[in-house]
């Protein structure tokens, strides 16, 4: 659940990046290395202190440390590549968070009184959370929470007003997908595409035809606008349910499409749910590279591995993003 909540959250915060050269939605948002004292990053003029990385690094740490019941950390295995995914997961995330942050201070965007009362109760329900050993470990104190918390409400607010921009009304042809066969021929097999047809309006079964002359070996495919090329949709969306089209020329290929189902409204639904991510993801994308043009940003990569190999087993905590998810909802 934990797991779940975190991708869930911000999930373009989420994907793997290196030190060297951080990427924020294919942009970089770390471009030079600077010396500082408690500070791991900088973007534009917020700077990211090394006991917020702690607290971040010690609950992916914690989250993604396990398997099961089973401890990797613990166990005998080779965990250097884990290790190195989840630090680059929550720098990416933490990088995000800043950056939408100077986007809010840029645009004059902040919490409600009562947006503030919910971080100060989800920053002392965390706090409630914390063993003796994770608050000696990672001094902090609930104004610390606090103000991390501050942070990500902000970031999940300036996200929330960012994708609301992108257009969420999709028709129907344009979500539609199609469940069908495709029997897949070689360019210049004309003659071989002529002959499947002819078994086809002979009364041939069409898997029978497919099996016996599909150069691709899967044929029950789905059909969308943005899977196929133009020509084969075109083709493929004016068939009924057993239908079956001509043979269609499109780049090196020829297709018969046979229509299973002229809409699948189950995989519609999810593509029409996929085509409104991606619109809000490419209007975030447009805000976030603006940005990385104009703001300057550096890390200081030994303060970060610092952080990093400071962390002390002893440090079990690991519910920061769920107390986080649970209680700031807006």
């Amino acid at each position: 659940m934990r797991k779940q909540i975190i991708t869930a959250a911000l999930a373009t915060c989420i994907s793997a990046t290196v030190l060297s050269g951080c990427t924020v939605d294919g942009k970089q948002v770390f471009f030079q290395v600077m010396p500082s004292v408690n500070t791991v990053f900088r973007i534009g003029s917020l700077s990211c202190s090394k006991k917020t990385a702690a607290v971040y690094l010690a609950n992916y740490h914690n989250i993604y440390g396990t398997a099961g019941d089973i401890d990797l950390w613990g166990a005998d295995l080779n965990t250097d590549r884990l290790e190195e995914n989840i630090d680059k997961a929550c720098l990416h995330r933490l990088s995000m968070v800043y950056a939408l942050n100077v986007y809010a201070d840029e645009h004059d965007i902040t919490l409600t009184s009562q947006e503030k009362d919910l971080v100060e109760k989800a920053a002392s329900r965390y706090m409630d959370t914390l063993s003796a050993a994770d608050k000696s470990g990672l001094d902090v104190n609930e104004n610390d929470i606090r103000h991390m918390y501050e942070k990500e409400a902000i970031a999940s607010k300036v996200y929330k007003s960012i994708v609301s921009k992108a257009d969420d009304e999709v028709s129907d042809d344009e979500a539609r997908v199609m469940d069908a066969i495709v029997i897949t021929f070689a360019s210049g097999s004309e003659s071989k595409a002529d002959k499947a047809e002819d078994e086809l309006d002979a009364g041939n079964d069409i898997q029978v035809v497919a099996k016996k002359y599909s150069t691709d070996k899967k044929t029950s495919v789905t059909i969308d606008k943005n899977s196929w090329p133009e020509e084969v949709v075109n083709a493929a969306f004016d068939l009924e349910d057993g239908e079956y089209s001509v043979p269609v020329k499109s780049g090196n290929s020829i297709y018969i499409i046979y229509c299973v189902s002229k809409y699948d409204e189950k995989k519609s639904d999810e593509n029409r749910q996929k085509i409104i991510e991606s619109r809000k993801q490419k209007v975030l994308d447009g805000i976030i590279n603006t940005q990385n043009k104009k703001d300057y940003s550096s890390i200081d990569r030994n303060e970060w591995n610092s952080v990093t190999k400071s962390l002390d087993e002893k440090i079990t905590t690991d519910s920061f993003f769920e107390t986080l998810s649970e209680n700031i909802s807006f």
